[in-house]
């Protein structure tokens, strides 16, 4: 009997792999429309399978573009490749020494609030000029032809330790990688598929799937998401939203900004496998909540807020906070001996970075979504066969040793795998023993699990030091304890000095704590109004025009809820945002998971 019961769980665990590599394969090809009807709702096709005692929580926080010299290079970590005390040294015509030199330098970063975007190359930024960068073997790379692609200004001004206390704290309890990729050599959207569904479907800019050929808008492709779903693993996304209860639809308004449009970018909720799971959508109190009393589900993707993502040319001081939010209610919660906690950036984001990516045995993903050759003659063809440059990353765990800095994979699963965004799939499908891999790319990453301890430490700090003080105030949440003057007023009032520089007032409320005031000295300069700045234009536009993110989510809204798209050069920043804010409780109450 008991022969045959194991004979009858084996069939019916190769009837499930069966099922879900046809469902995987048809996904690629389907609009949601047709998904809906040929699958319905997606649900589990096997009980969740045996796995690994180590981690029964994996939490990715999932922040904006930053390389890792930007961070991490002017640290001093040994086995990181950063930034010497005297600085380095960038030629700025690799064959005419007598141009002189640009030195990229420590503590010398502009503060937490750029003044405008940086502007290295992401996709070009090693190649020497006029060499192939689309396609193997692709042509000669290295950093001497760094300033030849923007390496100056910004982009070179590199954070002091002094400056991330948070940050700085991570590495030195934790792990950090001093090797860790973007997917794709370029910006936000097709790092974020990669790293949520191992592919990008042939995009390689922020476009949507219908601009390079696809039939629908959104990204048809099988995700991460989808996998855990039909393998019976417990997921959500937490987002900055009021939402509150699991059960009501997740409105999108920011606990700190209530106008703050869509919660999550538009990358994440363009693709298909993000939007069928709506009911998975959750606010970010109920993750402090689930941290508090240990019922995170296994995995954890966070949203941050948009003020706190760290984007140029957001408040760094504010990202510093947010992570120090969220280390330590994972860190107090009883779920914590049990936690891998990953916090990655999604590109580089115009920082200059030093090393150049690997681009040998790195392979396509192959995904049948691919429209690569249906792209428009306007958008350069590209092979995905290499990775984009280091970025921002740390692994925060009882099970990561204390200082560590990560090299390349010593488990492979290739001898030319390497940790890259698309690491994250790897790892899930790794530490849950889920069902076959996405595609070829994220098969072929390293995953974390290999860096875990045999067991557990119990020295990891319960708190870590107190972030930067705001260059602004957070904006409090909507009907807390301050009300707007106005659609159009500050929380606050601006007082001005002798000297005819904007203060935050001392006796508000203003997000500040007692500590960061007296190490300052009483009063917090404004400085540079926190904004979004397009990593293509090079400039900020300034805090009240829409971003080119605003713009790029109200295409996208538009187009989902079928409704009018505003003229946007005629609205403000907070016009654009109201609108998105509507678009999105539309969006979101749309029939059913598959939109």
């Amino acid at each position: 009997m008991l022969r045959f019961l194991a004979f009858a769980l084996l069939v019916y665990a190769s009837l499930a792999n069966k099922a879900l590599e046809q469902l995987k394969a048809e996904l690629h090809k389907l609009t949601p429309d047709e998904a809906k009807k040929r699958f319905g709702d997606l649900k589990p096709l096997r009980e969740a399978p045996p796995r690994q005692k180590k981690i029964e929580h994996f939490v990715v926080l999932y922040m904006e573009n930053h390389a890792f010299d930007n961070f991490f290079g002017c640290m001093d970590l040994p086995g990181a490749d950063g930034i010497p005390k005297s600085g380095r040294l960038i030629p700025k015509d690799p064959e005419d020494p007598s141009q002189g030199y640009v030195n990229v330098t420590c503590g010398t970063s502009y503060g937490y609030v750029c003044p405008g975007g940086p502007g290295y190359d992401t996709f070009a930024g090693k190649f020497k000029n006029s060499a192939d960068a689309h396609a193997y073997p692709y042509g000669p790379q290295d950093d001497k032809y760094s300033h030849q692609h923007g390496a100056d200004g910004i982009a070179i001004e590199m954070f002091s330790p002094e400056q991330l206390p948070v940050k700085k704290a991570i590495a030195e309890n934790f792990g950090i990688f001093n090797k860790l990729y973007t997917a794709v050599p370029s910006a936000s959207t097709p790092n974020h598929l990669f790293t949520q569904s191992a592919t990008s479907c042939g995009i390689h800019d922020n476009i949507m799937y219908s601009e390079c050929g696809g039939k629908t808008d959104t990204f048809p492709q099988f995700t991460i998401y989808d996998s855990l779903k039909l393998n019976g693993v417990d997921f959500a996304f937490y987002m900055n939203s009021t939402c509150g209860v699991q059960t009501a639809p997740c409105h999108g308004v920011n606990p700190h900004t209530p106008d703050a449009g869509s919660p999550i970018p538009s990358p994440d909720v363009a693709m298909a496998g993000v939007a069928r799971h709506k009911d998975r959508f959750l606010s970010q109190e109920l993750f402090y909540a689930a941290a508090a009393n240990g019922t995170l589900p296994q995995f954890s993707w966070l949203m941050p807020p948009f003020q706190a993502c760290d984007h140029p040319c957001y408040d760094v001081a504010k990202g510093e906070r947010l992570l120090k939010d969220t280390y330590e209610a994972l860190r107090a919660g009883p779920g914590w001996n049990n936690t891998l906690f990953f916090v990655v950036y999604d590109d580089a984001g115009g920082y200059y970075d030093q090393i150049v990516p690997p681009s040998e045995g790195v392979p396509n993903d192959e995904a049948p979504c691919h429209v690569r050759d249906q792209c428009a003659s306007s958008f350069a063809k590209f092979d995905f066969r290499r990775l984009g440059l280091r970025t921002s990353a740390m692994l925060i765990s009882p099970w990561v040793a204390r200082g560590t800095v990560f090299q390349e994979p010593k488990k492979g699963p290739y001898n030319t795998s390497q940790f890259e965004l698309t690491s994250v799939p790897a790892t899930v499908k790794n530490l849950f023993n889920l069902s076959g891999f996405l595609t070829k790319r994220d098969a072929w990453a390293g995953s974390f699990d290999e860096l875990l301890l045999d067991a557990p430490r119990s020295d990891a700090p319960m708190h870590l030091p107190d972030a930067p003080a705001p260059a602004k105030p957070w904006d409090p949440p909507p009907g807390g304890i301050f009300g707007r003057k106005g659609d159009d007023a500050d929380f606050f009032d601006l007082a001005e000095n002798d000297d005819g520089e904007d203060e935050m007032p001392l006796e508000d409320d203003d997000g500040v704590d007692d500590g960061d005031r007296r190490r300052l000295g009483e009063k917090v300069k404004l400085g540079n109004p926190p904004q979004h700045c397009g990593q293509k234009e090079k400039i900020c536009r300034g805090p009240e025009a829409v971003s080119v993110k605003q713009r790029r989510n109200i295409k996208l809204f538009s187009r989902l809820t079928e409704k009018a798209e505003p003229n946007v050069d005629e609205m403000t920043n907070d016009e654009a945002d109201r609108w998105l804010s509507e678009c999105w409780e539309d969006w979101m109450a749309l029939g059913g998971p598959i939109t």
